[in-house]
Formats: structure tokens, C-alpha cells, sequence
């Protein structure tokens, strides 16, 4: 699989807004518009892709490589 720009989180930590814990970006459906972060106990939350990632509910634990 190649990674392009926009799958450059995938396993990657995130900060969530309103979440005690960081949790992990499992996976980026681009046709829906959805972002897949795991917590703890396994717990899996969706959010708005990329809005999420622009209005910073989610803040990379990452810098984007380039």
C-alpha cells in the first residue's frame, strides 16, 4: 500500500478535544469523509474528515513528513 498525504496519520496518536486519553487514527474512509480513532478498552470514535482535523477537535501527535 502506498501512503499518500492523506493517510500519513494512520497509526499515528492524536489528541482528542474533550477525551482524557490520546487515541489512535486506525483508519481514513476518504469516499465518506470519516476518521477512525481507537481509545482505550477499545473504544472506536468516528469524526468529520478533515473538518476535524482543521477545526483542531483533532491535534496530531505527529509532524507531517514531508
Amino acid at each position: 500500500m502506498a501512503w499518500s498525504n492523506e493517510t500519513y496519520l494512520i497509526g499515528e496518536r492524536v489528541r482528542v478535544e474533550g477525551e482524557k486519553d490520546p487515541g489512535v487514527v486506525t483508519r481514513i474512509d476518504l469516499e465518506r469523509g470519516i476518521i477512525y480513532v481507537m481509545f482505550k478498552r477499545l473504544r472506536e470514535e468516528t469524526y468529520p474528515y478533515p473538518a476535524s482535523l482543521e477545526d483542531q477537535t483533532l491535534i496530531p501527535l505527529v509532524n507531517k513528513k514531508q
